[in-house]
């Protein structure tokens, strides 16, 4: 059975102007935009479950973040990583986070921090701290809005090592190698989330242009995705489910990147309203 696919008319959205500041618009001017976007959203059905394009607003355009020196010094061991954002306020509540009635990151937007064998750390501050082990130490950093859906332009991410050993370490900042990671979903859902939850995934020196598509698996059940957004996931029933992620190229062939242990994430939903991430 294939998958069931509706796109209608595209719909253009105000622009960002002037970056992040969500007092340019009012609540009623964000849910008007919203209502009339939420016409036109990407459809997937299939096995019972429901993808639903998950519409983000303003689109961030012009939002940046960088590692704050190129010739930081770090060191094997724990070490400080500061970064600077351009138009994004660390901490804030998302203006339109109400609206949507999905989970919230309770401190607000953040820096999400991915490193190949730990969890995601949500960071509302100029800086992380880290441990830095002997051999090459890769760190994708990208924003997020409050409701755990990532930035997705060019310059809202930057990617970096830290080769170490006991002798030294330098860094490498800007780097070309590519990334694919599973951010959402994650964790326990309560019984009045079982029908708000949100999948995102990252994307970092490779696009869904040329015949690239990803491959979702929702407990075995497959879902071409043509197209970086976020989606809605409805018609999970309770307990574990298992979440899968394969960038492909048009042959069908894999292309995992430098961290293929972020492709994977396992949920519960519980039926009861207790839940923890």
């Amino acid at each position: 059975m294939k998958n069931l696919i509706y796109i209608l008319f595209p719909v253009v959205l105000f622009s960002s102007c002037g970056g992040n500041d969500d007092e340019n618009f009012t609540k009623e001017e964000i849910a008007k935009v919203l209502a009339i976007a939420n016409y036109s959203p990407i459809i997937l059905e299939r096995g019972g479950i429901k993808l639903t394009e998950f519409t983000d607003f303003p689109p961030f355009e012009d939002v940046e973040t960088s590692i704050a020196t190129q010739n930081q010094t770090f060191k094997m061991g724990l070490n400080k990583i500061e970064f600077k954002n351009k138009f994004f306020n660390l901490g804030e509540k998302t203006a339109e986070e109400t609206i949507h009635d999905v989970r919230l990151n309770e401190g607000g937007q953040y820096l999400g921090v991915i490193t190949p064998n730990k969890p995601t750390e949500k960071v509302i501050q100029s800086y992380f701290d880290t441990d830095v082990d002997r051999g090459d130490n890769y760190f994708l950093c990208f924003l997020s809005r409050s409701y755990d859906v990532s930035v997705k332009n060019p310059k809202a991410s930057f990617l970096f090592k830290i080769n170490a050993d006991p002798s030294g370490c330098y860094s490498e900042t800007n780097l070309a190698d590519t990334v694919v990671a599973l951010l959402q979903p994650r964790g326990y859902y309560s019984s009045t989330e079982k029908n708000k939850i949100m999948f995102d995934f990252f994307l970092k020196n490779v696009s869904l242009d040329g015949g690239n598509y990803l491959s979702l698996l929702i407990d075995n059940v497959e879902f071409k995705i043509e197209k970086w957004a976020p989606f809605i996931i409805q018609g999970l029933d309770y307990g574990k489910h298992i979440i899968e992620i394969d960038l492909r190229n048009k042959e069908g062939k894999s292309i995992r990147g430098i961290m293929p242990q972020k492709l994977k994430s396992e949920i519960i939903i519980n039926e009861s309203d207790l839940f923890e991430e």
